[in-house]
């Protein structure tokens, strides 16, 4: 009887949680006007999308592509040269406050003078409407809380007639007088008749919000609802957010004329997303979303919601994807991908101390890329047989551990394993040196499936890079690198190369000391604009002295970067031959 009484009021939990996600009670908000009609906007058939070469003259000009929606409604997007999000920045006039929704992902005033852009702007629209620059109040807000949204607000900080809104929960609930977060919405009035909803939706982002414009039936979503991956950090908070929207909409009544967020990543092709960190998309998809997909959005966050933690998934639709963090998903199955794995070492300067990279393949149950840190014990041979001085190691070191499970190791149940340790590929006649045992320092630094369904190439060659060492010779910094090829679309190719970068060969918007910090910071990603992402094109000592820009980096960072070896390459799918047979 008791168990019976226990299930069924775990049953009723159960019910009333899946409930709760669903309804919410929605604060009234009522348009000016009763928001029954709206001021006409357009959009353009197609943005600013990139450059093939990055590097090329002028391939960063324009720095924003500015378009007004109508007089009052201005949409601008950064250069994905510049930077590769590329985010939308919108631009809202009432008569008395104009609105800056995010600030770009650029804090570089030579690469994106974002505040000067707007203040011009501001200034032409004042002429129009026969107004002062005083009589009009700037108020620069944020869709959430991430560098691509907010590297700009420096250069709006301390200026005339302008308002940073600061970023964090506390910080936006205050402002916008939002005093119940996440349950209530607020309202925001730019003049009599221009009201914005605010209305929270945190699950991207803590401090998400949506905006909502009764002037134009604009619905601004920023990263939570996109024509690209929707990354979710906290699941039931974004199912919760997403039904909040919903239901905003519903119960208001309210027209959505357009759907609008802060980046596009997907293709023309349904389904088809660009490779994360394209410079160039010259065939993307429309930016406007409709009502549909913010219920096709809805349905599947309450499906997989009421499924269960342990079927939740990545979900494929036509415009978007639903892209939960991996904290956020079930993790691999107990014991799979059961084999041999081998793999790469990578020595250090610090004595044991090695990146380790896994022989991928694009089939189970080789099917990662993946590399980690760790520290090296328990040798046979003492001291362990490894190069101490690491400027050129002139020579590849494998490790060929007894079969264990590869999902063991990326959920993290397996801390260390017993391995062979080789000078040379073991899989290639390589010399047996002695017995280890590798400890695993965590986090996984990088970890990527293989999916041989993948059908968008990289652009230029990429690679990620770990740190080696930072030596002083003639009194200049030399930065050494691991470069590890970016395996993408299949049969590509598994590449790791040794190579310098001096800091004095760099242009960027922040100090050497700080650059030096960024440099060696490790999982770093360095697109080769100009280079193809081609095996024949791949980073090897004769390639010498290249030009590579770092990703996502809102310092705007260009190095020059020396190619000292190429410590080894295979050809995929399989990665078994060698890429200098």
């Amino acid at each position: 009887m008791y168990s019976l009484l226990t299930k069924c009021h775990m049953f009723v939990l159960l019910f009333l949680s899946i409930v709760s996600i669903s309804a919410h009670q929605i604060d009234q908000f009522v348009c000016p006007g009763s928001g029954s009609s709206y001021l006409p906007v357009t959009l353009p058939a197609s943005w600013i999308n990139g450059s093939a070469n990055c590097l090329d003259q002028d391939a960063q000009r324009p720095d924003l592509d500015i378009f007004p929606m109508n007089n009052d409604t201005y949409i601008l997007r950064e250069n994905k040269c510049i930077n590769y999000e590329a985010p939308f920045i919108y631009l809202l006039f009432g008569n008395n406050i104009a609105l800056l929704i995010d600030s770009g992902a650029t804090v570089s005033l030579v690469s994106l003078p974002i505040q000067q852009r707007v203040e011009k702007i501001i200034l032409n629209w004042c002429i129009i409407n026969k107004k002062q620059r005083q009589d009009i109040k700037l108020v620069v807000a944020h869709t959430h809380n991430h560098l691509d949204h907010v590297a700009g607000d420096t250069q709006f900080q301390n200026k005339p007639y302008t308002t940073v809104v600061g970023t964090s929960v506390n910080e936006v609930s205050q402002f916008f007088q939002l005093d119940n977060w996440p349950n209530n919405i607020g309202t925001y009035a730019l003049d009599d008749q221009r009201h914005l909803a605010i209305i929270p939706i945190p699950g991207h982002e803590n401090s998400s919000i949506a905006i909502y414009d009764c002037a134009t039936g604009i619905l601004i979503t920023g990263d939570t609802l996109l024509p690209g991956r929707l990354y979710i950090k906290d699941f039931s908070d974004n199912v919760e957010s997403i039904s909040r929207l919903v239901n905003f909409i519903e119960s208001n009544r309210l027209n959505v004329t357009s759907i609008l967020g802060a980046h596009i990543e997907m293709t023309q092709e349904n389904k088809v997303d660009y490779p994360l960190g394209s410079t160039y998309q010259p065939n993307e998809r429309q930016l406007n979303m409709s009502l549909e997909q913010l219920y096709q959005l809805n349905n599947e966050l309450q499906q997989q919601w009421k499924d269960g933690f342990n079927k939740r998934h990545k979900a494929y639709y036509d415009t978007f994807i639903v892209d939960p963090n991996s904290s956020q998903l079930p993790p691999l199955p107990f014991d799979g991908r059961m084999s041999v794995h081998g793999f790469v070492l990578l020595p250090l300067d610090t004595p044991n101390s090695v990146w380790i990279s896994h022989k991928p393949m694009f089939t189970t149950p080789h099917d990662f890329q993946l590399s980690f840190h760790a520290i090296i014990t328990n040798s046979t041979v003492d001291p362990v047989p490894l190069p101490t001085n690491i400027t050129r190691l002139n020579s590849q070191w494998t490790i060929q551990p007894d079969k264990w499970s590869l999902n063991n190791l990326i959920n993290g149940n397996l801390t260390s394993f017993r391995t062979k340790l080789y000078k040379g590929n073991f899989e290639q006649g390589g010399t047996y040196l002695c017995d280890v045992t590798i400890n695993i320092i965590r986090p996984l630094l990088t970890v990527v499936q293989l999916n041989a369904s993948e059908i968008q190439p990289y652009q230029p060659l990429r690679y990620s890079s770990y740190f080696l060492s930072n030596l002083i010779v003639d009194k200049r910094t030399q930065i050494h690198l691991y470069l590890l090829h970016q395996i993408r679309v299949q049969p590509d190719f598994d590449a790791i190369a040794h190579v310098i970068i001096d800091p004095a060969n760099c242009t960027t918007d922040i100090s050497s000391s700080q650059l030096n910090n960024l440099l060696e910071q490790n999982g770093n990603q360095w697109a080769f604009p100009g280079i193809d992402n081609d095996i024949g094109d791949r980073l090897t000592q004769a390639s010498g002295l290249v030009s590579a820009q770092l990703l996502g980096d809102i310092y705007s960072t260009i190095c020059q970067v020396k190619v000292v070896e190429e410590i080894q390459c295979t050809i995929g799918p399989d990665f078994y031959e060698d890429c200098n047979v």
